[in-house]
């Protein structure tokens, strides 16, 4: 799942999601909007699993998916907020997350693929970028080529691209054997991909780091 080289996390402007509560992260004790959080839940057999859309109901932790975050929160955080003892290995944690977040993708494509948001192959993203719809170009790790067209390089330059995948894995995503490249026509859904995309990249925190800090609750 994961790429690597510069399309793995580039930004993409955009205004921040403020709807809702604002909450505070577990780890570095910031607030902020519930959608540039990770909502973690524990379970009765005290397991803990992401919850990256919506705020449910009952006792979770909110947390930056960054490493800092993330080893702060495996240290202490979640432990103060679940109010019951949490051992866990920040990079378990992560690991969570990047697993949610690639599931999300899937879905979020998957549901593009059937509303026709999605323009798929280079001659469609092609035709999709020449034309002013693309609101989001997503280009597999292993297409090189497609990611070094003159239409993808100046998406890459205004920050409107993201890589993510294999061409198999891509394709499977939206409904074909495999593909290289898909632009994403709808605004929201290219918001909702861009950030699945990131938290997928979610980087691996450093163990043996010691923090802890006063938590937040939600009931």
């Amino acid at each position: 799942w994961r790429n690597e080289g510069p399309l793995t996390m580039l930004a993409m402007p955009g205004p921040t999601s403020t709807r809702g509560s604002i909450r505070t992260c577990v780890g570095c004790q910031k607030e902020a909007a519930p959608d540039d959080l990770v909502r973690f839940v524990r379970g009765p057999d005290g397991s803990l699993a992401p919850v990256l859309v919506g705020s449910g109901s009952g006792r979770a932790a909110w947390v930056h998916p960054a490493p800092e975050c993330l080893a702060t929160a495996a240290h202490k955080g979640l432990s103060r907020s679940f109010r019951a003892a949490v051992e866990v290995d920040p990079r378990v944690l992560a690991e969570l997350i990047r697993a949610a977040a690639n599931r999300r993708v899937v879905g979020l494509l998957m549901a593009g693929s059937g509303s026709r948001s999605l323009a798929i192959g280079a001659g469609a993203v092609a035709e999709a970028l020449a034309g002013g719809r693309a609101r989001l170009v997503i280009v597999a790790s292993d297409a090189r080529t497609a990611a070094e067209s003159h239409e993808v390089r100046e998406a890459i330059a205004a920050g409107r691209a993201r890589g993510w995948g294999t061409k198999n894995e891509l394709g499977r995503a939206t409904h074909r054997s495999e593909t290289g490249i898909v632009a994403v026509l709808d605004s929201g859904l290219a918001r909702a991909l861009a950030k699945a995309i990131d938290w997928a990249h979610t980087p691996e925190p450093q163990t043996g780091r010691r923090a802890g800090a006063d938590l937040s609750t939600e009931e």
